[in-house]
């Protein structure tokens, strides 16, 4: 899994990097340290997995920096870490593009949690900070159309369809176990099915079957 930690504070990097092994042992972690540094690097990693992104950094405003990064990043998850507990700016960096939202403060098992849910193609919210009844954005990291699948999901897809076991496949792409779960769950959504079986079929309605010896 590559991810891409975008904060101006390189303690804070660290500190995710911890969290990330916990997430992941063989995570690749790129780092910027403003949001024009985050797209340069987003421009030319096509297989980021999932984005880190502080709310307030230079060279540009908030919202319009999210923004900026999810067109570049349409798929890939956005995670939204900000000192603000403000709901103003969680209901802002969701309708900017981001897929979840978390205060700094939040302990590291509770960031494990979220972007585990957001990798699953969830969307992640703290409770504390919803207010006034406002309805939440719907994200633009997802959608249940069936042609955005990430190269990542197509492969694991594809190994599926091969009849490899979970524990396999991370074997083979390099990543763990719960990884690859999200991986099927995310995939599982996409293409509006519930089980193993149900995904076989929508992989060979996509041309994906089991190669010989696979």
């Amino acid at each position: 899994m590559k991810v891409l930690v975008a904060d101006d504070h390189a303690i804070f990097r660290q500190g995710l990097r911890v969290v990330l092994g916990e997430l992941d042992p063989a995570v690749d972690i790129l780092e910027a340290g403003d949001f024009g540094e985050a797209l340069t690097i987003a421009r030319s990693a096509h297989d980021l997995s999932l984005l880190l992104a502080d709310l307030r950094m230079p060279e540009m405003d908030s919202f319009v920096g999210i923004r900026a990064l999810r067109r570049v990043l349409p798929r890939v998850p956005i995670m939204v870490l900000s000192a603000s507990e403000e709901a103003a700016d969680l209901f802002g960096a969701l309708e900017a593009g981001a897929s979840g939202y978390l205060p700094k403060s939040a302990p590291a098992s509770v960031i494990l949690g979220a972007l585990k849910l957001i990798l699953a193609g969830g969307v992640y919210v703290p409770r504390e900070l919803l207010s006034g009844g406002r309805p939440l954005p719907q994200p633009t990291a997802t959608s249940d159309r069936g042609d955005v699948l990430t190269p990542r999901q197509h492969e694991v897809l594809a190994l599926i369809a091969d009849g490899h076991s979970n524990k396999e496949i991370a074997f083979r792409i390099g990543t763990s176990e719960g990884t690859v779960k999200a991986h099927i769950t995310a995939i599982m959504r996409v293409l509006g099915v519930r089980n193993r079986v149900q995904l076989l079929l929508a992989a060979e309605q996509r041309g994906i079957r089991p190669r010989p010896g696979g």
